[in-house]
């Protein structure tokens, strides 16, 4: 017997047919996001990798908009997207 998750039909996400890509541009020190399930006016996520000193050495971390990226919450936030849920969860 299968349990089924309240608020979400069971199977939706093997029906969908929406792609998540990852792109690294290693010339340009890129990575872009591109997800198929967004509205075809948005455009895919375009980070840059950037280095900064740290403790014993250099460091590297994504930028968008010249500011830090918490690469948990974007993927978080495109995995929702992707699965047709709201980009934020309501509170």
């Amino acid at each position: 017997m299968q349990g089924n998750c309240a608020g979400r039909p069971q199977n939706t996400l093997r029906r969908r047919s929406q792609l998540l890509t990852v792109h690294y541009d290693s010339k340009n020190l890129l990575v872009i996001i591109k997800n198929t399930a967004r509205a075809e006016h948005e455009k895919g996520v375009v980070l840059q990798i950037q280095g900064h000193p740290a403790t014993g050495g250099r460091d590297t971390h994504l930028v968008r908009n010249n500011h830090p990226v918490n690469l948990d919450m974007l993927i978080v936030g495109e995995l929702r997207v992707l699965a047709g849920m709201n980009r934020q969860t309501e509170t």
